[in-house]
């Protein structure tokens, strides 16, 4: 075990991820910070508009991006697409056009939608502000989501990880720290413009990662064979995160914001356990995307079955921490949110699971099986919506949690057993 250990913390993978980690860490430990200033402040039901809200752009962010995001980085990080820093094709100006145009589109269409979405969808005018406020700024999202995934497949992970998860909410606290300074009555609304500008900021700094002067080339890849591979993508990331977030948003249509507050909250608190996952992931996906470049299946086999025991060897201490302080954790946000103690529990086991399954949907993803894994997410995705609304009904939040752990239990098991029939390995954890 002390051997395997060793030879774990030895390899590129793990050393890469270490610094993804670190990042990841302080990046939530300044998201969790907002989450109690933002319930302090103003309440568990402001809270639970502004993480609906959050959610919601999370959503349409996702599916205007049109999977570009993903497909950047498996094509980034094959030689044949781009090396020594210069695209070999036209795919990466395209892709740029492509986000950029449909970021302006999606920004109109929030806009325009926004009073129909408040009001008809969620049942909440409040909300419209913030959908409009949104709808300013999308576009700056879309393009920081799609830059970021770029830097990864040139894997830049430092730059990634201070771009994507510790200024957004660096930049978040000096906003809404000078408008709170300058008026202490400040508005719920002033929330999200704080969450939203620094995206403005992000995307700019972004764009210098970027080739410029070697975008344009002489061999075109063309907008087909782009989308061929970004749109199955994009529906798999859509049904996984409608998976994920299902409980949310139908929490959302059927019980009180300070529920859904109450419930977000400990979604939060158990979902530190992603922390070591998303870092494993991050340095993983670029690196399976170029051993099958390579054709080599069995360095992928070696990687993968490293990184999930990286990756259960880590979460599990810190998911049975959360476990036994969760009424510790969960009190930070105020008194009210304790009563959210037993859908934490029952989120955290799910994470485990998740956890020990190992990254197959990256797996999947980075190999051209992205069809396959669309397949097992809208499977995912139906029992998921079926149970919520029936255990919603009769359990509240701790149907909704139930809800979440079936079918993320269900998701993996369908890609394990994939994997193995496809690929000759378990991506599971063993000993």
């Amino acid at each position: 075990m002390i051997q395997k250990l060793k030879s774990i913390a030895k390899s590129g993978t793990f050393k890469n991820s270490v610094i993804v980690l670190i990042l990841r860490v302080l990046g939530m430990a300044l998201a969790y910070a907002s989450i109690i200033l933002i319930s302090r402040l103003f309440g568990a039901e402001t809270y639970g508009r502004f993480a609906l809200l959050l959610t919601t752009a999370q959503f349409l962010l996702l599916i205007f991006s049109l999977g570009l995001p993903f497909a950047i980085v498996k094509l980034t990080s094959d030689v044949n697409f781009f090396s020594n820093n210069t695209p070999q094709n036209s795919y990466l100006i395209n892709a740029l056009k492509a986000v950029f145009i449909s970021g302006l589109i999606g920004g109109l269409i929030i806009f325009i939608l926004s009073k129909v979405i408040a009001v008809y969808v969620f049942k909440d005018a409040l909300l419209i502000p913030y959908l409009k406020t949104l709808s300013y700024f999308f576009v700056f999202l879309v393009l920081h989501k799609f830059l970021v995934e770029f830097i990864k497949g040139k894997k830049l992970f430092t730059s990634y990880g201070l771009l994507l998860y510790v200024l957004p909410y660096a930049l978040f606290f000096i906003v809404f720290g000078v408008m709170y300074y300058k008026n202490e009555n400040t508005t719920e609304e002033s929330i999200y413009l704080a969450y939203l500008l620094p995206f403005l900021v992000l995307a700019v700094i972004a764009v210098f990662f970027l080739p410029i002067k070697r975008l344009k080339t002489k061999k075109t890849h063309n907008y087909n064979a782009l989308f061929a591979l970004s749109f199955p993508m994009l529906f798999s990331a859509a049904f996984i995160f409608i998976s994920n977030w299902t409980d949310v948003f139908m929490l959302g249509a059927m019980v009180s914001k300070a529920e859904v507050g109450i419930y977000n909250a400990a979604y939060k608190v158990a979902t530190i356990a992603l922390v070591i996952i998303n870092a494993i992931n991050a340095v993983l996906a670029p690196k399976i995307a170029t051993l099958y470049s390579q054709d080599n299946l069995k360095g992928i086999q070696r990687e993968v079955q490293k990184a999930t025991k990286i990756i259960t060897y880590l979460s599990v201490p810190i998911i049975v921490l959360i476990i036994i302080f969760r009424k510790q954790f969960l009190s930070l946000f105020g008194a009210e949110f304790v009563q959210g103690e037993y859908a934490l529990i029952i989120i955290a086991i799910g994470l485990l699971f998740n956890a020990m399954s190992g990254s197959v949907g990256q797996i999947l993803n980075m190999t051209k099986h992205q069809h396959e894994l669309k397949r097992f997410t809208i499977i995912s995705v139906l029992v998921n919506i079926v149970l919520n609304y029936i255990l919603i009904k009769n359990f509240g939040i701790i149907g909704a949690a139930i809800a979440s752990l079936v079918s993320n239990v269900i998701l993996n098991i369908l890609c394990i057993i994939f994997i193995k029939k496809e690929f000759n390995f378990y991506a599971f954890f063993r000993f």
